[in-house]
């Protein structure tokens, strides 16, 4: 009990009134105003007294047989009874009793009982007024954390680069942010985003979580009315059919829907043991909108894979539109992608970097969609203005694919693909190591497919005759080191067999 606010007044008011006053917690004493000397008098009288009003819980007063009145209330909790107010003064004469002007008359049991009343029920208040603000302030500070937590979820997922990392460390902040022993993830249809984490004491409790996961979801009644809103909630698994038989244990358990318009995506899970606490209508609140974004996430991610593949569908039309205008490269895109990714393999190039040298080693002609055919099957020499116009294409390839926001990072590769390592290349005239990597690499794969593959003016060589040219122009046109890696990386190519590489690998 917190009686520092009191215990100054209750000294003052035995000091000017003469009564002695105790407050009492389970047969032991919290507060004394009196002496030593008198309360060795009426110490086993006032313990005695004290109980009997705990125990009772109403107004009590006794005579002490070393001459002593004592008198005592009971102090509340709302219905609760924490312990008690005693206030005792050894009998005096009526002359002495006439001169005590303050404080309810000895012997009048009702007015003492007033007295000690209205000095409780100002403990009372208090403690009350404070307990009000205690609870104020724990409700405002789990609204901050929600809030908060709120916030770094709205920033983690929505965006499309929303992980299965990022959806663990999420969890990991529910099950800090609610009164909960296990938090999960079920998501049928997108297995990587299955997700389940439980504090250390619940795993000696379930010996087999992920089933145990799987049992709760099962048992949600498909009729539930709570499903109306997207929730289902047990309060206490003992008094919910299908749920007692689950754990020996008691536990509680919230599913909210991860549900976009109507499609289902899967369950967000909490699980407690703790049936001290519930789960606040706030937490059930931030529950449904966690489920909510991640639903929003996974729908974008499937718009987002619509329009990849619209993408993929628009980039192999484009290199079906040049193969058809020029019939001599047909089948050289594909080729300069495989030898790109062969020599991205070499070079341990992260899944980004690939991703992007794999649109743009596919893409890097498509700029010739608009050079007339009579150029590009030409078999003769291209007069200058030919090759000014082919000249071109890296740069209107750019331009044809800039609407198209996800090839956005292959657009360098595409443009530059045509520089060389001594600077007299083209569109830019970059030099050396200014030269994109990915637009070097495409350089050395089209260079070599060019000299091995059949032209309007001359036949393709071989891949040891090849090899010997991009070795001789290492250096000036082409990066050295990028060639040494190339000519192991093909080496993985069996399609190249036909064209010599036995021979190269001799």
């Amino acid at each position: 009990m917190k009686l520092s606010p009191f215990t100054k007044f209750l000294l003052s008011l035995s000091q000017i009134s003469r009564w002695n006053y105790e407050v009492w917690d389970a047969g032991k004493t919290v507060f004394s105003s009196g002496s030593k000397r008198s309360k060795i008098h009426v110490s086993e009288d006032m313990r005695k007294l004290s109980t009997k009003i705990i125990s009772n819980g109403i107004f009590q007063h006794a005579l002490s047989q070393k001459n002593y009145e004592l008198y005592g209330i009971p102090i509340k909790n709302g219905e609760k009874v924490l312990g008690s107010l005693l206030a005792y003064a050894p009998i005096r004469s009526k002359a002495s009793r006439a001169k005590d002007i303050y404080g309810p008359k000895r012997g009048h049991a009702r007015q003492m009982e007033k007295f000690l009343a209205s000095l409780v029920g100002l403990i009372e208040d208090k403690w009350s007024s404070e307990q009000e603000v205690e609870e104020i302030t724990e409700e405002l500070t789990q609204n901050l954390e929600d809030i908060n937590l709120y916030s770094n979820v709205t920033t983690r997922i929505k965006t499309l680069r929303f992980s299965s990392t990022m959806l663990k460390d999420l969890a990991e902040q529910l099950l800090g942010a609610i009164h909960s022993e296990m938090v999960f993830t079920k998501l049928p249809d997108r297995l990587e985003y299955d997700m389940l984490l439980n504090k250390k004491d619940v795993g000696e409790k379930i010996s087999h979580p992920n089933a145990f996961s799987d049992a709760l979801i099962n048992a949600i009644p498909k009729k539930t009315s709570s499903l109306k809103e997207n929730y289902f909630l047990v309060t206490d698994s003992r008094m919910m059919p299908g749920y007692a038989a689950l754990h020996s244990e008691t536990f509680r358990f919230l599913a909210v829907r991860i549900q976009h318009k109507d499609i289902f995506y899967g369950w967000l899970g909490l699980v407690s043991f703790n049936l001290k606490e519930i789960f606040r209508r706030s937490e059930l609140k931030l529950m449904s909108t966690v489920a909510e974004q991640l639903a929003l996430v996974f729908a974008n991610t499937d718009m987002y894979a619509d329009l990849e593949s619209f993408a993929i569908n628009v980039v192999k039309s484009f290199v079906q539109a040049i193969e058809t205008k020029d019939k001599y490269t047909r089948g050289h895109s594909e080729r300069v992608n495989r030898y790109a990714m062969l020599v991205a393999a070499r070079l341990n190039l992260n899944e980004k970097e690939r991703r992007i040298l794999n649109w743009a080693s596919l893409l890097h002609d498509v700029g010739k969609i608009g050079i007339p055919e009579t150029i590009l099957n030409k078999p003769g020499s291209l007069t200058d203005e030919e090759y000014s116009i082919i000249k071109a294409h890296p740069e209107k390839g750019c331009n044809i694919l800039k609407p198209l926001e996800q090839l956005s990072s292959s657009l360098p590769g595409i443009l530059h693909h045509h520089e060389r390592y001594d600077g007299q290349g083209y569109p830019h005239g970059l030099r050396g190591e200014d030269i994109p990597l990915l637009a070097r690499i495409i350089a050395v794969a089209d260079t070599f497919d060019a000299i091995t593959s059949d032209r309007a003016y001359r036949p393709g060589k071989t891949v040891k005759e090849a090899i010997e040219i991009i070795e001789k122009v290492a250096g000036s046109q082409l990066t050295p080191d990028l060639v040494e890696v190339f000519k192991e990386a093909i080496k993985e190519d069996t399609s190249l067999a036909q064209k010599g590489l036995q021979v190269l690998a001799a």
